[in-house]
């Protein structure tokens, strides 16, 4: 699936009328921060309220902000919350969203949505997933540089090897549980075989489970922890999943906090992450030297508007207050306060998915270029 068909984009890219309403909030899970999250999401609905008022009357205000109001008294969409949340709503369209990875806080009220955040969680440059493997259960998390969460597996997913195999997984009488989870098995070596061959029909559904469910969909490399016996067993049974990496952590789950299992992640998919942007500026460079890299925003807003751009850059971490015309490309650099300007950097990602472009959001260490944004051209 590209980005421009997922179906969250879709419907916000579909919308045509105006002003738009992006709201972005990290979130917690546990307290004491917890209870803090309401409190910082009427902030940002005030904020926005505020931008409004400058521009609409009491009874426009109102209606825009019915949806935003109405948020903050779901006790079950509180209660369902996970990394990050984010709320999008015009006179056209209303979308409440759960978000497994943490966003920035963003309340912002201008002629098209803010798309940025979700187009950093939705791509794969810095997006990795870690299965977490031992021989009756497993765990996924998702992840960039800065932290994992664990996600809530689909149901069509298996947790555990009952669940997995049911009435199939092997009578074994002869097997007792550690206290870390590990099968160790008394008696005859018949007991062992029947077990280690529970284990690689326990990951063949596995395999397939979490490539149909998660790598497929959403394209992320997929790094396996656990301990070297079971990453071989999984490397050998493996048939669907080719977005499984072949290096991984070989230690047990259970022996690494999350931030163990991020920092050693991290060390398995840094490699690919270098190598990759130092592909993206080379490839720049290139287009630059054939006419075809753009840096300036003024120059990429306007091939943006002519549907000339292919690969298009912009820098996370940036905002550039400012509005383009999608006719003509024409930028206007204004305040993020008045209730129809949006960052010009998101702003020109939207227009080049419009037209098929594929938008990159970058670290600023990985961008380019210095400018906050680049192109590479179609022609």
């Amino acid at each position: 699936m590209t980005t421009t068909e997922h179906p969250l984009l879709a419907d916000l890219l579909a919308n045509t009328e105006r002003p738009c309403l992006s709201l972005y909030l990290p979130t917690h899970r546990t307290q004491p921060e917890r209870r803090d999250d309401p409190t910082r999401y009427r902030a940002l609905v005030r904020r926005l309220e505020t931008s409004l008022e400058k521009t609409y009357t009491k009874t426009e205000v109102e209606a825009l902000m019915r949806p935003f109001k109405a948020l903050q008294e779901d006790e079950e969409f509180w209660n369902a919350r996970r990394e990050g949340i984010a709320l999008f709503a015009s006179p056209q369209v209303t979308v409440a969203q759960h978000l497994d990875r943490s966003v920035p806080e963003l309340a912002i009220a201008a002629n098209s949505f803010h798309l940025k955040p979700i187009l950093r969680l939705l791509q794969t440059v810095e997006t990795y997933h870690v299965l977490a493997l031992t021989s009756e259960r497993i765990a996924l998390y998702v992840g960039d540089r800065d932290g994992l969460v664990e996600v809530d597996l689909d149901a069509s997913v298996p947790r555990t090897l009952e669940e997995a195999l049911g009435y199939e997984v092997t009578h074994r009488e002869a097997t007792v549980m550690s206290a870390g989870g590990a099968r160790i098995l008394h008696g005859h070596s018949s007991a062992r075989e029947e077990a280690d061959l529970d284990t690689e029909r326990f990951y063949r559904v596995i395999d397939k489970a979490i490539y149909d469910a998660y790598s497929r969909p959403s394209g992320l490399p997929l790094i396996l922890a656990g301990l070297p016996e079971q990453l071989a067993v999984f490397h050998k049974v493996r048939k669907h999943n080719h977005n499984v990496l072949l290096e991984g952590i070989a230690a047990h789950p259970d022996a690494l906090t999350v931030k163990d299992l991020t920092r050693r992640a991290w060390e398995v998919i840094e490699p690919y992450q270098v190598r990759y942007s130092q592909e993206l500026v080379e490839r720049f460079m290139a287009a630059q030297v054939n006419g075809k890299g753009l840096a300036d925003p003024r120059d990429v807003a306007k091939a943006a508007a002519e549907g000339r751009i292919d690969v298009l850059f912009v820098e996370a971490e940036r905002q550039i207050p400012g509005m383009v015309d999608a006719t003509t490309g024409e930028v206007e650099f204004d305040s993020l306060n008045h209730p129809e300007v949006d960052d010009l950097l998101d702003d020109v990602a939207e227009l080049a998915l419009r037209h098929k472009g594929r938008v990159l959001v970058l670290r600023t260490e990985h961008m380019p270029t210095a400018t906050g944004i680049a192109a590479i051209l179609r022609y």
